[in-house]
């Protein structure tokens, strides 16, 4: 590391070290097409320019309402060949976007991957929308995502990237990470993620979230012991089909309505009819055999079960198992008729809501349509009221169209004019469908008619009220309480708050979303929330005429209540923050970090120290050293992929064996070789490799091969390599 340092002042050092930092991120413009964009926009396109360009690709992960559509939609209009995943949902709105930005793009659904619909990969830029739905790297859209990411840079978007489990984040990462992605610090997983919360968007008009209210409903008692007591059920051939699974599954359909609950019920009751007539037949179908029979509340075709179904030798108990199951299913589906409280109950708290927000448009949401239609039937004859699910829109007269509907429930939102006060929905009942991405601010009132699994889906449904621009200054929340009995036994309380504290860790919450299910105490500030904060402050430190750029690292001491270290390094050909706090080792983590900025900004200048100076070079070597270290560490991480061992047993056979009148060709290839093999890309390029690791080809072809794989896969995010160099150094001196 070079010793050459100029001493300045405290505000000097400061703007050197936010200028050498923020280096990267090139002014955006004010304007995409026909959108102005706001200042958190422009600094976000930035923002994520920079990402994208060291690492292959980035995430957007701003909180809901933050405007990240047309973020993304610039950078789109930046691209050669764009291609958009999104959720089938939101193909309409994305059009609507792009077009207004002045660009387009191929727009595929999640689902359309899912079903082996995969399109030509694109040439630069893949986005995916909603992307906590490539969280699954065993799902097959995850594999196609896979391939579609392996020659393209990544922009993924989503305000609740963690909905179980920091690994769903690291899923979504890897698409561009590769094996790296499960290894990496929450603190370095951050620098690929940009996320600004409400509070960090100064002057954004942006309505307050008041507080979750509860909604008591009369509980059963009775019928929840019937559910528990449910006779367990005859799995399909090849297992599965598990009784408690269903008695879980059932319950939380009760929680959430009578109507779910019966709905669920005849599901169930048509399927074992299906098995039944089969095991009659002396035949056994697995769950895809069942799977393939359409069924209709009690009714069922059936395919002819000795074409379908492996024979059984003797189906007699599995029978009398099924005539069992199947009484205990009537018997509950004639109990829950019979208890028709609950549901009235649910119409009624919504009414009052009605009554208690006159003039307001409410949006309630279910994670079941068969809730949806029967509270819907309850209330059709309330004035504006509406379902709405993926099998279309409802109004007391008659069908409509899923746009129609939003058009009269979200005119502003839609962009239309508003509708005729007989035509105008005041409360959409709907299910998560529309939770995800839509712009329904129109409405000020959101009610959840039950819990979903995941904090994050509950975010989802408030964030379509609390959006920039929205007209209302608050958006009021409500939630049906699940019947107290069904919380006990499914511990949803609970499992909301492990997933979101595993949630707040890294990508942060909005915490008001779920008061009620908050921890003992408040988890701590997130690494990306840590992030933002550190960039704040440092980037208020940037002056409005910087001075041209000191050739040699800069030192400032500082006057503080507490000693600390911040230092700005280069290493690797990147520059690297980092921080210690009185004696401590200097760090990375943004916690740290955090703390330093904070101690330092705004400080006097003090006497500078050639003591005190020459330890805290000491500290920064040690620093650079271990950093070394932790890159070795790293690339050995990389290896987690069988791709990169199976490439490099390949290479070390073939310098092995190569004779000696043929390495002065074949050694700058397989130099070149070990290069690309331990670059950084993401899991899809990694399939790719493992392909030509296991290509029959000769040895020169081979390195050959893999020198192009090298050119079209590991260009972005690799390391560059140079002797490490002090940037800024910031010392702060107790008072």
């Amino acid at each position: 590391m070079e010793r050459r340092l100029t001493r300045v002042g405290a505000a000097a050092a400061r703007a050197e070290l936010a200028r050498a930092w923020l280096a990267g991120e090139a002014e955006a413009p004010e304007r995409a097409g026909s959108i102005d964009l706001r200042e958190h926009q422009r600094e976000g396109i930035a923002r994520l320019r920079a990402v994208i360009a060291e690492f292959g690709g980035a995430m957007l992960a701003d909180a809901v309402g933050l405007g990240k559509t047309y973020v993304a939609a610039a950078l789109i209009r930046e691209s050669r060949d764009p291609l958009l995943v999104c959720p089938a949902a939101l193909r309409d709105m994305w059009r609507g976007a792009l077009a207004a930005v002045g660009t387009s793009a191929r727009i595929y659904s999640y689902s359309e991957l899912s079903r082996g619909r995969v399109p030509e990969p694109p040439t630069d830029l893949l986005v995916l929308d909603e992307a906590h739905h490539a969280r699954t790297p065993s799902a097959r859209r995850y594999a196609s995502l896979a391939r579609l990411a392996a020659g393209a840079r990544v922009l993924a978007i989503s305000a609740t990237p963690i909905h179980n489990s920091r690994d769903d984040l690291s899923a979504v990462l890897a698409l561009f990470l590769g094996a790296r992605a499960w290894t990496m610090s929450d603190a370095e997983l951050a620098r690929c993620v940009v996320r600004r919360e409400h509070l960090d968007v100064p002057g954004a008009r942006l309505p307050a979230l008041a507080p979750l209210e509860w909604l008591a409903i009369p509980d059963d008692g009775e019928l929840l012991r019937a559910i528990v007591e449910l006779p367990s059920p005859v799995p399909p051939a090849g297992g599965g089909d598990g009784g408690a699974l269903i008695a879980l599954g059932l319950v939380r359909q009760w929680a959430s309505s009578r109507a779910a609950l019966e709905g669920a019920l005849r599901r169930r009751l048509a399927r074992a009819a299906g098995l039944g007539a089969a095991l009659e037949a002396g035949f056994h179908p697995t769950a895809a055999d069942l799977r393939a029979w359409t069924a209709a509340d009690d009714s069922v075709q059936l395919a002819f079960p000795s074409l379908v179904a492996a024979a059984h030798a003797d189906p007699a108990p599995l029978l009398a198992a099924l005539r069992a199951h199947e009484h205990g299913l009537r018997g509950l589906l004639a109990r829950s008729r019979a208890s028709t409280a609950a549901d009235a109950a649910r119409a009624e708290r919504l009414r009052a809501l009605r009554r208690a927000h006159a003039g307001a448009r409410i949006v309630a949401f279910s994670q079941y349509a068969d809730t949806v239609h029967g509270l819907f039937r309850l209330l059709a004859r309330d004035e504006g009221v509406a379902a709405l699910t993926a099998r279309g829109a409802r109004v007391a007269g008659g069908k409509l169209t899923r746009r129609e509907a939003l058009a009269r429930f979200a005119p502003r939102a839609m962009g239309v004019r508003a509708p005729a006060a007989a035509e105008s929905i005041q409360l959409l009942l709907t299910t998560d469908l529309v939770s995800e991405g839509l712009d329904l601010r129109d409405a000020s009132v959101v009610v959840h008619l039950d819990l979903p699994w995941t904090p994050a889906r509950m975010e989802q449904r408030v964030g379509r009220s609390c959006r920039l621009d929205a007209p209302h200054a608050c958006t009021a929340a409500y939630a049906f309480a699940p019947p107290a009995a069904a919380e006990t036994l499914l511990a949803i309380e609970r499992r909301l708050r492990t997933k979101l504290a595993a949630a707040g860790r890294l990508a942060g919450i909005a915490g008001a979303i779920l008061p009620g299910f908050g921890l003992a105490e408040p988890p701590a500030a997130g690494a990306t929330a840590l992030r933002e904060h550190v960039r704040r402050v440092i980037a208020s430190w940037r002056t409005p005429d910087p001075a041209a750029p000191i050739q040699s690292g800069v030192v400032a001491f500082v006057q503080a209540p507490r000693r600390a270290l911040l230092a700005l390094l280069e290493l690797a050909g990147r520059p690297v923050l980092a921080a210690a706090i009185d004696e401590g080792e200097l760090s990375t983590e943004f916690a740290t970090i955090a703390e330093a900025s904070s101690l330092v900004d705004g400080s006097e200048d003090a006497a500078i120290d050639d003591a005190v100076l020459e330890r805290a070079l000491i500290r920064v070597r040690e620093f650079a050293r271990r950093q070394h270290a932790g890159a070795a560490v790293e690339g050995a991480a990389l290896f987690r992929a069988a791709s990169r061992r199976a490439a490099l047993r390949r290479l070390a056979t073939i310098t092995r064996r190569a004779p000696l009148h043929a390495r002065a060709t074949l050694a700058p290839l397989a130099a070149a070789a070990r290069r690309v093999i331990t670059a950084p890309f993401g899991v899809g390029a990694e399939h790719v490799l493992g392909e030509i690791a296991a290509a029959p080809l000769a040895d020169e072809a081979w390195l050959r091969a893999l020198a192009q794989f090298g050119a079209i896969h590991a260009a972005s995010g690799a390391p560059s390599h140079g002797v490490p160099r002090l940037l800024a150094l910031i010392v702060a001196v107790a008072r």
